[in-house]
């Protein structure tokens, strides 16, 4: 035994490098830690100076053999220094999502968000495969409607209405005896999209009788077509503009839609025919459109109309089961616990709904970080070396910038990180890291600052692929514009990434595999010959452009985000709540609320809930702030409530909610079968309550 005396004194700040006893060069740290062995003559006295230790509130911190740097990390707040926050990392937009570039838009409408589905759309009814059927793709079998909602559902000083889009589907499978209806709370996209991509609805719809039920995709407020009129009165501030782009608002929409559903459209449809595309428009409060057209099997009506509901349909007898994927996912739980009278059940994919400020125990905001650094592993079916060799890569863009020649507005102190302190080289000059990245003329590296854009770019080809890590070839992360390989990430992890050769030629040789890990990403179609770092994002032809996830970030969904470069493979980029406030101000006009989404929704505090389940995978840098067994601290997840988490090892972002395919592996095929087995239950639970087939007149 011995005791080990630890002293820590302060150094003069100094700008002088440090080299470690591995050789590596680390910046200046501003404190001294050295260590001294003596022998301990009784043992007893190290269980007494632990006790003395932890009554002291003395902290061990065990650092991973893979750092070779001593890093202090300081926890941002309100009370950081002045000086701390005015050269903060960049701030930062909202944390991505894989429809950050076909959102809605202020001042103008971009390109919707298109998914086509595989080609096995087609779904057999007896199997849930995609084998030997005729039913034609998902929109074939469907009808757009339009629903008038107010814009604000809480008030009466606000009477602007707008109209929300839904798609109705599938109704050749609904059973007026036995009725049940699924609903996908639309997020931040397209409606379309969902229409086209979330198989498990389809699939779960047509598997046996039991499950037999009717589909509704509904569009979230301010996207897509479902576009209030003051969103683009140029007159109004952004503020104004956006003032009802609420979750609150969001939900409050839905359950005004399925009591709609289920009380008009679910028992006119099928005596009147109604099936023309966008010529339906009803309302909660009466009819303001036309009611239905005219009664004749006319226009882009459904293949099959064989039901008629008549007086066999029963509306307190709907079983409503609701699914979401992402932020989707988080508006079903949300649905499941706001609206219990409406919604029997719900089925959330990917859902970070414990990712928001006031939980106990606090988020912690690398998560996210940790996630994507999980796949570059060998843990997560990466090559050995990918992951070491892009904290390499980055370590080195990272160390090229001049920490003082950002500009004031977004200057850097990337405290811990290597910027400033190495010996300049040839290797080092900003037409370097252009060569490297393979960077077009427009896009060229000029000062620190298009570096430091340039790692952003990087860092979000990384997020992306984590996200679409899916283990077949799809488009869904690229919107139907293009198709990424199967696990795309560890194919871009691949190549000199792996290579041992590439940390030995350091420099630029690690700069140039980060773009080529980049290369999987923005060149999926294969015909770039150089890149453009400064042209994805929000339209450039008009200022008020923006992103509206980021407005929903800095009023409500307000989820902390950061990285540190030690539990994940980038740089420092602490989560600032004080520049994170002043940017949603200065961006919006608004403070956000930073812990209501734990208030009106109670975080972690679900164990008045019921009918949930949670799906996540590994592989998805969100499952950390999802509900699974390894992170439910509080017991939430109980089977007798029915609120069941499945877990995927190899599940990217919301994986089950996708078709099915014959090389689906076993865990997958598994999840989807419990899905059913649940959904089964509910249904059976909200039939038995409602027994009487009475019609409701």
């Amino acid at each position: 035994l011995g005791r080990t005396t630890i002293s820590i004194t302060r150094r003069p700040k100094t700008n002088n490098t440090i080299t470690s006893s591995r050789g590596d060069v680390m910046p200046p740290t501003r404190y001294r830690v050295t260590t001294r062995q003596t022998r301990v003559r009784h043992p007893s006295r190290v269980a007494a100076w632990l006790v003395i230790c932890l009554m002291l509130g003395f902290g061990v911190a065990v650092v991973d053999a893979r750092v070779s740097k001593l890093d202090t990390h300081h926890s941002s707040s309100n009370l950081d220094p002045p000086s701390l926050v005015r050269r903060h990392t960049k701030p930062r937009h909202a944390p991505p999502t894989p429809f950050r570039h076909c959102g809605g838009t202020l001042g103008g409408t971009k390109q919707p968000c298109v998914y086509h589905p595989p080609a096995h759309t087609s779904v057999d009814v007896n199997t849930g495969t995609a084998e030997g059927t005729s039913k034609g793709p998902p929109m074939t079998r469907c009808e757009l409607r339009l629903l008038e909602q107010p814009l604000d559902h809480f008030s009466f000083g606000n009477t602007e209405t707008f109209q929300q889009r839904y798609f109705l589907c599938a109704l050749d499978q609904f059973a007026p005896h036995k009725p049940a209806l699924y609903f996908y709370t639309g997020n931040e996209a397209n409606v379309e999209l969902y229409v086209n991509a979330t198989g498990v609805m389809w699939e779960t719809s047509q598997f046996n009788p039991e499950l037999n039920a009717a589909l509704v995709f509904a569009e979230h407020r301010y996207y897509g077509g479902s576009r209030p009129k003051s969103m683009d009165d140029s007159s109004l501030s952004k503020k104004q503009r956006l003032a009802f782009l609420t979750s609150e608002q969001a939900l409050a929409d839905y359950a005004v839609l399925i009591r709609h559903v289920r009380e008009v459209d679910l028992r006119r449809v099928g005596d009147t025919g109604i099936g023309r595309v966008g010529d339906y428009n009803d309302s909660d409060n009466g009819d303001t459109g036309k009611d239905g057209a005219d009664e004749t099997e006319t226009g882009n009506t459904f293949a099959e109309r064989k039901h008629r509901t008549g007086n066999k349909y029963n509306p307190e007898k709907l079983a409503v089961i609701v699914f979401g994927g992402s932020y989707g996912g988080i508006l079903s739980t949300w649905m499941r616990l706001k609206y219990p009278h409406l919604v029997d059940g719900a089925v959330a994919g990917s859902a970070p709904v414990w990712s928001f400020m006031g939980e106990v125990p606090s988020v912690n905001p690398n998560t996210f970080a940790s996630g994507v650094t999980f796949d570059a592993s060998a843990w997560g079916g990466s090559g050995a070396l990918c992951e070491g060799t892009v904290r390499a890569g980055f370590a080195e863009l990272i160390g090229r910038i001049d920490d003082e020649s950002l500009s004031e507005e977004s200057s850097q102190v990337l405290t811990g990180t290597n910027t400033r302190y190495r010996e300049p080289s040839v290797t080092d000059s900003y037409d370097s890291v252009t060569k490297a990245l393979r960077l077009c003329p427009a896009s060229a590296i000029k000062n620190s600052q298009d570096i430091l854009t340039a790692a952003y770019w990087l860092q979000d080809s990384f997020d992306y692929l984590a996200m679409g890590n899916f283990p077949y070839p799809d488009s869904y992360i690229l919107m139907g514009d293009g198709e990424l390989p199967a696990f795309p990430f560890r194919k871009a992890c691949g190549g000199e990434l792996s290579d041992p050769a590439t940390k030995r030629k350091g420099g630029s040789a690690l700069i140039a595999a980060l773009a080529d890990f980049a290369d999987v990403y923005y060149n999926y179609s294969r015909d770039l010959k150089c890149f453009e770092i400064n042209s994805g994002g929000p339209n450039s032809e008009t200022a008020e452009d923006t992103n509206l996830w980021d407005w929903q970030f800095c009023t409500e969904m307000f989820m902390p985000s950061a990285r540190d470069g030690v539990v994940d493979m980038f740089w420092r980029q602490p989560w600032n709540l004080t520049e994170q406030i002043a940017r949603c101000y200065n961006e919006w006009g608004v403070v956000p609320k930073q812990t209501w989404a734990n208030t009106l929704f109670g975080g972690r505090r679900l164990h008045s809930a019921s009918n949930i389940v949670w799906s996540n995978g590994a592989l998805d840098p969100w499952s950390g702030l999802g509900v699974s067994h390894t992170t439910d601290f509080d017991g939430v997840l109980n089977p007798e409530r029915s609120l069941e988490a499945i877990w995927l090892q190899n599940g990217a972002h919301h994986l089950d909610f996708f078709w099915s395919r014959e090389d689906d592996d076993d865990e997958l095929v598994h999840a989807r079968a419990t899905e059913r087995e649940l959904i089964t239950r509910w249904i059976k639970k909200k039939h038995s309550r409602h027994g009487s087939n009475v019609a409701v007149e």
